[in-house]
């Protein structure tokens, strides 16, 4: 079998393949002689050897080798030559007395050594795996400073190779850790490395970080050899730097010429350049590397670095509005609006007459992705005649809350078209989600008149996908003292029963907040613990027919059929008395028909076309339909049991058609008698 080792030279490979051994053995002496630590090359040439039969040769060899280390002083290498020698000849009785000899010699003083041999005792059938276990547990050692990402430094504490465990203290927690664990997770920190000082002299590092926040980091980075993300950074630093602190703690440390950010928030790389001028070296040497928009974060974070740099960059930014102004107008606008910010008070490469003049102020606003830049665009296009209307689509749009509160502070110009947009979005939330959030914010914290129905709308928007990102900040409204506390308490009594069933039925909300709203509730209405009441729902002009005819029924009915069951009586015997039959029965209707109608009535609530909510259908929504086939459409009015016209298309809520159409959107397809059709569009009922 020809030897394929690629790591062995053309000679010694030669005298492997023709079994010349005693050549073999005079070149390994020599190569022991040359470099006896280049342990890779003598276990190939050992392995080789046995491949090709001669076991006795190559472990008499490798003794050798292990000699000369031991001579040398060398432990660690020693014990390794020990454990190949086990690897290739397991059953050499001589095999264990050194192995467990040289794991003696090498790990002398170890408190845990008896421990572990005893757990793993060098034996055959594979005394190298066992030594191999008891060299990985005794790298570890009471007392030792390891690294634990997540958690931060920590001193090993115990170890019992009897359990497979060892205990790593960090903060006065003790972490278990199994040795398997412990070798892929834990980190050894060496003398003067930072974390290390910041577990065993806490005090001087965090004055460190109070006086000297540049010199902190530096010293930080150093012990890593490497840059750091921000977020990292932030996590090395815990309990030296407060959180209160952070910001002006990270603000002063990145004012120090040498460092250097590169990235946005959490996830920027930092690192430390050798002197101020290699950091604006290599500043430039990025930022002229870069496209359009990330020369614009580049010269946001690093212009204030040095004069020189601010107009280098302004000039380079101005070039590049001047050339993006046709093809690209809001790509110019945000490089003209960063190079403003570097040399204030210089000539615009893309001024606001530019800007007014570039074409539909809407896709261009979109297309401005700072919101900073935003906000001045929306300055500039201000004097423009149809501004309002430019304001007012990007209220719907915008995202930024400053933003949104600039668009808000100037349309209180036009304060009819303001009032109809919040009235909009406050009662169809997903037409802007996070304007529907910024107003709810502004209604909470202003403590402003919240709108009629507003709480049953917040409940509703937690299930819709437009807020599949703004969820966490709508449960926010859920919590103590938060808006949703406050509309309930603020609730009438009709109210309350349907805001307590709304809640009950609310998805994605957390337990603990849905019991802060549901006590606020119950504490207003004690009687909602009550059975709920099955309320009964309708126009205004349906039930006040409803009540006519109830006060029909008791002034006039009824005292007109007592009248006749008395003239009746006069007749003599009642049992054959025709006339006292057909009014005692009718007398058995009316009562029945004025009880049902005094316990519906009891239970009726009006409905309001201004307060229903036209995101899906709901009761008092006008439905139009389109048949998928044909194209055909019609209206479809749900209205109460007591409104229901079906030859006018008014339909009872409670009527087999309505309950297939009650909670469908615009755009999702329905079946009409076995015909598919699709919902256009859902508006309030007119009365």
């Amino acid at each position: 079998m020809p030897t394929s080792d690629p790591n062995l030279p053309e000679d010694i490979a030669s005298l492997i393949e023709h079994k010349k051994f005693p050549e073999l053995e005079d070149r390994w002496i020599r190569l022991m002689e040359v470099d006896s630590t280049d342990l890779p090359l003598f276990f190939s040439v050992a392995s080789a050897v046995k491949r090709k039969g001669n076991v006795t040769g190559a472990v008499g060899w490798l003794r050798l080798l292990a000699d000369e280390l031991g001579g040398k002083g060398d432990r660690e290498r020693k014990l390794k030559v020990l454990l190949e020698i086990a690897r290739i000849a397991p059953t050499d009785p001589a095999v264990r007395p050194e192995l467990e000899s040289a794991l003696k010699e090498r790990f002398a003083g170890h408190p845990s050594l008896a421990a572990v041999l005893a757990k793993h005792p060098v034996v055959p059938p594979d005394p190298a795996g066992a030594a191999g276990k008891v060299e990985r547990w005794l790298q570890f050692a009471p007392g030792q400073i390891h690294f634990l990402p997540g958690r931060g430094p920590g001193r090993i504490v115990e170890m019992n190779p009897g359990l497979d465990v060892l205990r790593l203290e960090i903060a006065g927690t003790r972490l278990p850790l199994s040795l398997v664990s412990a070798e892929r997770t834990l980190t050894r920190l060496p003398e003067g490395h930072f974390l290390r000082d910041r577990l065993e002299r806490p005090e001087e590092m965090r004055a460190l970080a109070a006086s000297d926040p540049s010199e902190t980091v530096r010293r930080l980075l150093a012990s890593f050899g490497r840059a750091l993300t921000v977020s990292e950074i932030k996590e090395h630093l815990s309990g030296l730097v407060d959180e209160s602190r952070w910001t002006s703690f990270w603000t002063a440390a990145k004012k120090h010429p040498q460092l250097l950010v590169a990235g946005a928030a959490r996830s920027a790389r930092v690192s430390w350049s050798d002197s101020a001028a290699s950091a604006d070296d290599s500043i430039r040497a990025a930022f002229h590397a870069a496209d359009p928009r990330r020369q614009i974060d580049l010269a946001r974070k690093n212009g204030k670095r040095s004069k020189d740099l601010a107009r280098e960059f302004a000039g380079v930014l101005s070039a590049r509005a001047s050339a993006a102004a046709e093809e690209d107008p809001a790509l110019a606008w945000e490089l003209s609006q960063a190079a403003a910010r570097l040399v204030p008070g210089e000539a615009e490469a893309f001024d606001r007459e530019a800007l007014a003049a570039a074409g539909d102020p809407g896709p261009l606003l979109l297309r401005i992705h700072d919101s900073g830049a935003r906000e001045r665009a929306l300055e500039a296009l201000r004097g423009l005649p149809r501004w309002s209307e430019i304001f007012a689509d990007q209220f719907h749009r915008e995202d930024d809350s400053r933003v949104l509160t600039f668009l808000y502070r100037e349309l209180a110009a036009a304060p009819e078209k303001r009032d109809e947009i919040v009235r909009r979005i406050l009662r169809s939330p997903r037409l802007a989600p996070r304007a529907f959030v910024w107003l709810c914010d502004r209604i909470q914290d202003e403590e402003l008149p919240a709108p009629p129905g507003l709480f049953l709308v917040l409940v509703d928007a937690l299930r819709q996908d437009e807020f599949s990102g703004l969820r966490s900040r709508l449960k926010e409204f859920f919590e103590p003292g938060g808006l949703a506390v406050r509309l309930v308490r603020g609730a009438a009594e009709p109210e309350a029963r349907d805001f307590l069933a709304a809640l009950t039925r609310a998805s994605g909300l957390e337990e603990h907040r849905r019991s802060v709203v549901r006590d606020a509730l119950l504490m207003a209405y004690p009687e909602l613990r009550a059975p709920a009441v099955d309320y009964l729902y309708g126009t205004a002009q349906a039930i006040e027919g409803r009540r006519k005819e109830l006060t029909h029924l008791k002034q006039v009915e009824l005292p007109a059929n007592a009248e006749a069951m008395r003239t009746a009586k006069e007749h003599g015997d009642l049992r054959e008395n025709f006339e006292y039959q057909s009014a005692r029965q009718k007398h058995e209707y009316l009562s029945a028909r004025i009880a049902a109608l005094s316990d519906e009535l009891s239970r009726t609530r009006a409905l309001d076309p201004a307060r229903i909510d036209v995101s899906e259908v709901r009761v008092g929504t006008r439905v139009r339909l389109r048949e998928l086939d044909g194209g055909a459409e019609r209206v479809a009015v749900i209205l109460g049991p007591w409104d229901s016209k079906p030859e006018e298309n008014v339909y009872s809520y409670q009527s087999e058609f309505a309950q297939g159409l009650l909670g469908r959107r615009p755009g999702e397809r329905v079946g009409l008698s076995g015909t598919p059709a699709e919902i256009v569009s859902i508006e309030p009922w007119t009365r």
